[in-house]
């Protein structure tokens, strides 16, 4: 591939990926999330850095005992997804980052299955050397992972390679776009749409200008709960009593996390740490990997109780879902 066209490229490309990380789709592919019920909080799986490797761990919430599920020095895991509704777990891995290359690639990347019943590991596939890999649940049943990668004849060209599966591993369908960086731009983050309503009706989320607001059905008020924010993602609780938003400040860019009292139409708290990416609420817990003193960690918080009952210190940095190579 020529090499200074690669370079023409570099800037648009990584601030186009940076724009689409970690957002809702605006105009993009999106899925709807299901929502079922869970019925305790056992724990979570989660990334952590010991001495240089990226491990796959377990936290044992009733044990208080964090478990090591994968542990190879040649391949780090990258990215975990636990489907916590048929407790599956597919995790990504990968040997390096060149970052000798115009745009730094991940190579060596293998995708892995665990099987919690019988903690055993497999894997599912390996791929060839790619600028961005990413995945999500797009539902109970179907597992979904992208990579993209250049094309190696057209230098403005890059291939998004789209890979779905069962929750057993199995491949159902496999599929190869290409998308010319002049003509039709970089192609768009996918990510699972958040669901506006509560599943029984009573609640939905409106937006007005640049303004969010809670809408009770039944009483036929709203309140207002955030103005100048973007909202990333948002879950109602399995107790339908309380509203999680992740959210974006429109101007600073900081990512913060509301809890809404639904019962009482208040907020209740908002969890605005530095750094926070990644969150997800099982049962009355929501867990969130936040930066402290430049080191990531991983906070717990009962917000049936309103207190943090842990928070993960191990080894280096902890990851909930994506791990930060640097």
């Amino acid at each position: 591939m020529n090499k200074f066209l690669k370079y023409i490229f570099l800037s648009t490309i990584i601030f186009l990926i940076s724009c689409s990380d970690n957002k809702n789709e605006n105009g993009g592919l999106s899925f709807q999330k299901e929502q079922s019920k869970v019925q305790s909080f056992r724990g979570f799986y989660f990334i952590s850095e010991f001495q240089g490797e990226f491990r796959l761990m377990y936290y044992d919430f009733l044990e208080d005992s964090i478990l090591t599920i994968f542990s190879d020095k040649k391949n780090n895991v990258l990215e975990v997804e636990h489907n916590i509704f048929n407790n599956t777990v597919f995790f990504l891995t990968l040997q390096r980052l060149n970052k000798k290359t115009a745009i730094p690639e991940f190579e060596g990347i293998r995708l892995y299955r665990y099987d919690d019943s019988k903690n055993k590991t497999e894997l599912l596939n390996r791929f060839e050397p790619s600028i961005q890999i990413y995945s999500f649940w797009m539902d109970i049943n179907r597992y979904k992972l992208v990579r993209v990668y250049f094309d190696e004849i057209v230098a403005s060209y890059v291939n998004k390679h789209t890979l779905i599966y069962n929750p057993f591993g199995k491949l159902l369908s496999e599929e190869i776009a290409v998308f010319d960086l002049v003509t039709s731009g970089y192609p768009v983050n996918e990510s699972v749409s958040p669901k506006f309503f509560l599943p029984d009706k009573k609640f939905q989320i409106k937006f007005d200008a640049d303004s969010v607001f809670v809408f009770n059905i039944d009483s036929n008020k709203s309140k207002k709960i955030l103005t100048g924010v973007e909202i990333i993602d948002l879950i109602w609780a399995d107790n339908n009593k309380h509203l999680i938003i992740f959210y974006e400040e429109s101007e600073s860019k900081v990512k913060s996390i509301l809890l809404f009292d639904l019962t009482n139409n208040k907020n209740v708290r908002t969890f605005d740490r530095k750094g926070i990416k990644n969150f997800q609420v099982i049962g009355n817990y929501l867990i969130f990997d936040f930066i402290e003193n430049g080191l990531q960690r991983i906070e717990v918080f009962n917000f049936e109780r309103l207190l943090t009952v842990k928070q993960l210190d191990y080894g280096k940095n902890n990851f909930l879902k994506n791990a930060t190579f640097r």
